[in-house]
């Protein structure tokens, strides 16, 4: 397996500097992917002395993702997870508690919970509300980050935040609980804080008939388990699903002509609410979803952990193209980011933004955004349908939107520290999206 050129060839301790500075800069998605094209799309490296695989390649990917017993929730990243999400997450559990967990979770993003939009206007018409009405400039990644933990609550527990009306003491505070403890991960005070907003909010239950602690509630099982599940769904769903969505805008607001066409589309269905089955019938707007998600997948960076002696696909041989041996214990970390963008698989474009490629482009795992195979992202067609259905709304209501801040895009990575896994290893743009 090719190796990455280093000063310390024993701590490795020239990686771990850059590796920081590119953090300090915003740069770490952007750094790894100078090391891929320096190295090839898989190699090693040390950092600290340890050993660290680095890879893009899609094989690669696909392995690690479709065999959970060879590459399981183990070393580091278990230990991070664990004190804050719980033994019972499928975030830090392998096997028959795994299939449990992913068990309990999965109605609530069957087709019936994923088309029922009705629910969402509220949280839509807050934040379109927030927005200045005067032209002046605004961070809507601010408003989304509040609006996806006001909707998170209201899906799974029956009760809002409404952290962007700032009305509710409860869900004032339980926003705020949340951003602190979850950046400094202090275990024990979020899950104190998940707990709380639990059991005390005054927020009233909306009509619905599908309630996740509801129906959770109805299975006898202990308020630990319960903890664990909703946290782990709204960690994973929150962010993801705001900064998403935030990426949509910062090349919206570049790309004037993509908006013309998308209040095209809006004006032709000629609708003021679009049922699900009317977005999933627009095209160009899902396909500007689709567009934003593959230049920047909101979880651009993954890992594992071998469990086993095993095999990767590619990495082995002089020209890397060969099976590579790997020991037990030994940390593996994937790019979607670089995956994405590969010019030599998907031409010299592949990191522009242009929304008509997917008119006739057709992948497999060459684009998984919401990851791929047993653990994928059971939430992904909820979080599309929202990331619809607000551009909708919001193309409906205003007729653009201009960027207020020219520049590239530079990614907050959300980590603890630059040698410890992430919790759920998302990306935030650095300076908002104005």
């Amino acid at each position: 397996m090719p190796v990455a050129p280093q000063v310390d060839p024993i701590l490795g301790l020239d990686s771990f500097f850059e590796l920081l500075r590119a953090m300090k800069a915003f740069k770490l998605v952007e750094y790894y992917a100078s090391c891929f094209a320096r190295n090839g799309n898989t190699y090693y490296s040390l950092t600290l002395g340890r050993k660290l695989i680095m890879t893009c390649d899609r094989e690669n990917i696909k392995s690690i993702l479709t065999n959970m017993e060879a590459w399981p929730i183990a070393g580091p990243r278990l230990y991070m997870v664990l004190p804050v999400l719980g033994p019972h997450s499928i975030f830090s559990s392998n096997g028959p508690i795994w299939h449990e967990a992913r068990s309990t979770i999965r109605p609530s993003f069957t087709r019936d919970q994923v088309a029922d939009l009705a629910w969402f206007n509220k949280h839509i018409d807050n934040l379109l509300a927030a927005i200045p009405a005067d032209g002046t400039t605004f961070d809507i990644q601010d408003l989304l980050l509040k609006m996806t933990m006001d909707s998170s609550t209201d899906f799974m527990l029956g009760y809002s935040t409404n952290s962007l009306l700032q009305t509710s003491p409860e869900g004032s505070q339980f926003l705020s609980d949340f951003d602190r403890h979850y950046q400094a991960l202090e275990p024990f005070s979020l899950r104190r804080a998940i707990n709380k907003g639990a059991k005390d909010s005054s927020v009233a239950a909306p009509e619905r008939s599908y309630i996740f602690l509801d129906e959770l509630l109805k299975l006898n099982v202990p308020e630990e388990y319960v903890i664990d599940q909703i946290l782990s769904i709204i960690i994973a769903g929150r962010d993801t699903t705001a900064i998403a969505t935030a990426a949509v805008f910062y090349y919206l607001a570049r790309d004037p002509e993509s908006v013309r066409r998308i209040r095209e589309e809006i004006a032709q269905l000629g609708v003021d609410n679009p049922s699900w089955e009317e977005l999933r019938g627009m095209r160009f707007l899902n396909n500007v979803v689709r567009e934003s998600l593959w230049l920047f997948p909101p979880i651009p960076l993954n890992s594992r952990e071998a469990g086993k002696e095993t095999v990767l696909p590619h990495g082995g041989g002089p020209d890397g193209k060969s099976p590579a041996l790997v020991p037990k214990g030994t940390p593996v970390r994937w790019s979607l980011y670089s995956l994405h963008r590969n010019k030599e698989v998907h031409g010299p474009d592949a990191d522009e933004f242009r929304p008509d490629r997917w008119e006739s482009l057709r992948l497999g795992w060459d684009y998984i955004p919401f990851h791929g195979g047993p653990q994928i992202c059971l939430g992904q067609q909820f979080s599309l349908s929202q990331m619809a259905y607000l551009l909708y709304m919001f193309f409906k209501t205003f007729r653009g939107i201009e960027a207020h801040e020219e520049g590239e895009m530079l990614l907050h990575y959300q980590t603890a520290s630059p040698w410890k896994e992430a919790i759920i290893e998302s990306n935030r743009l650095s300076n908002g999206c104005k």
